[in-house]
């Protein structure tokens, strides 16, 4: 069937102002997608060549790796251009552009650009990267309303999903999975992003059996009793408003490009919060307490207890001091403004648009891929169970953004095998597990952390699984009974 101009107009339509910062709707948010994929040799490589001196580089250089990632991508490209002599629907875009060059880590990246009739629109951008033991997808932005669209669920599927499985791959479970995130200017109004995150810890499940496993790439924000705290904390200091400009003062570029003064204040007026709502005030109020908010998570809350935390170090490109915060069910390490330094790589961010030193911190100037990263992802076999993943995430946020100022809830069951697993595992027996554990928790630290961290504490992933299989069959129906309970309450 050929395809038809109002085909076209239906996806094309929202390209001219769905980056616009100040289009805060969800018909004009964005969706950045990172599914992984592996293949047996991949895993095999990373595991041999990461264990001898040099070798996490020379994987970077490998010839199969390399090699493989160019297959891929040109496979996508000569199975497009065959469906679209077919006339298939789902082929929307005129042609298929293909090009290399150096990620942010400067590894070799394939690229595909998938360009409209119209060569003025902007087009699809592909890109696909190495990482430890995986082949990752870097796609966006991505327009939110897409995903509705049938045909491009089938081009995803098609091209991204069906090429890496033909050429023998899986989908990934390590190293990211299926992890996406969400244009920062949509979670910036009301109290969205604050309701999200409580409305995360609220339901570790997600994290931890639903959407996700237990792993330190994505590590839940309830997963220690430090760290659920810490989130707690900046919670209350939220809705106490020590995070409004009334508070702390006005803010200004100058904060953002020096990462500074975002507070919390010690003390706040009264009524700069509405219960209902979230910050009172103007535009530019809500979006400087929604973005003080933002940055100080990520200092405050983030970093505690992350995922590899003992192994920050300046000279490790993956877990430097200001990125180790990152590998958390949610990031907010792209919440940047115009003129920031790249997380990664270092670089200007939209240097041409970079403000006035004091200019009011304002919406317009988040950087073009300001985003909020939703981490705890599992990988999903099919494009489809991918973007109905977003949706259902998406169509979470609408509720929250109805029913605003979540409710913290103290004690669940499932804290048994979260912050308090270390009692659980003693109350059941287990204190030779525990030693066990401490032992080779000590170990790895000091691995880890270059001989600094002289501690045997255990990473909560272990304590997890080591706790819940101490616990009696009736206490683990019980729980399992909260996890489904719980998904059905945030999912219906």
């Amino acid at each position: 069937m050929p395809i038809t101009q109002s085909d076209v107009d239906a996806m094309t339509e929202v390209l001219g102002d769905y980056r616009r910062q100040e289009m805060t709707d969800f018909s004009h948010a964005w969706v950045g997608m990172e599914p992984t994929f592996q293949s047996r040799k991949s895993v095999q490589k990373w595991t041999k060549m990461s264990a001898e001196p040099g070798g996490e580089d020379a994987y970077f250089e490998d010839k199969y790796m390399l090699r493989t990632q160019k297959r891929v991508v040109r496979k996508i490209r000569k199975r497009y251009e065959e469906q679209q002599k077919e006339g298939q629907t789902h082929c929307l875009f005129a042609r298929v552009e293909l090009d290399d060059d150096l990620d942010q880590w400067q590894v070799r990246r394939q690229s595909l650009l998938f360009h409209w009739a119209d060569e003025e629109l902007e087009p699809l951008e592909v890109r696909l990267s190495l990482d430890p033991e995986t082949f990752e997808y870097s796609i966006k932005p991505v327009p939110l309303a897409w995903f509705y669209d049938e045909r491009f669920v089938q081009f995803l599927e098609e091209f991204l999903w069906k090429v890496p499985r033909k050429l023998g791959m899986s989908f990934a479970m390590a190293h990211g999975g299926g992890q996406f995130s969400l244009s920062a200017k949509t979670v910036m109004t009301g109290s969205l992003l604050v309701d999200d995150i409580a409305a995360k810890l609220n339901h570790p499940e997600l994290a931890t059996w639903i959407m996700d496993w237990p792993n330190p790439d994505d590590r839940a924000f309830r997963a220690t009793r430090p760290r659920a705290a810490a989130f707690e904390k900046i919670l209350l200091d939220y809705w106490a408003g020590r995070f409004h400009p009334r508070a702390i003062g006005l803010l200004t570029a100058e904060n953002a490009l020096l990462d500074r003064g975002f507070g919390p204040a010690c003390t706040a007026p009264d009524g700069l919060m509405d219960p209902a709502c979230g910050p009172v005030g103007d535009a530019r109020e809500i979006f400087q307490t929604n973005f003080a908010f933002g940055r100080t998570v990520r200092w405050n809350a983030q970093n505690i207890h992350p995922g590899y935390w003992q192994s920050a170090h300046p000279d490790e490109d993956g877990y430097r001091p200001d990125q180790i915060m990152r590998y958390s069910e949610g990031n907010l390490n792209r919440l940047q403004i115009a003129g920031e330094l790249h997380v990664k790589s270092g670089k200007v961010l939209n240097q041409e648009q970079a403000p006035e030193l004091d200019a009011p911190l304002d919406l317009a100037l988040l950087t073009t891929e300001a985003s909020w990263e939703n981490r705890a992802q599992m990988t999903r076999t099919s494009a489809r169970d991918y973007v109905e993943a977003q949706l259902l995430y998406v169509h979470h946020l609408r509720h929250l953004q109805k029913h605003p100022h979540v409710r913290l809830i103290d004690s669940l069951l499932q804290d048994q095998i979260l912050g308090d697993a270390e009692t659980t595992l003693q109350r059941h027996g287990g204190e030779q597990e525990l030693n066990k554990l401490r032992r080779s928790a000590r170990k790895l630290n000091l691995e880890s952390s270059r001989g600094r961290i002289n501690s045997d504490w255990i990473e909560p992933e272990a304590l997890f699984w080591a706790s819940w299989k101490s616990l009696p069959a009736g206490e683990k129906s019980a729980i399992a009974r909260e996890v489904i309970g719980n998904f059905l309450t945030i999912s219906g």
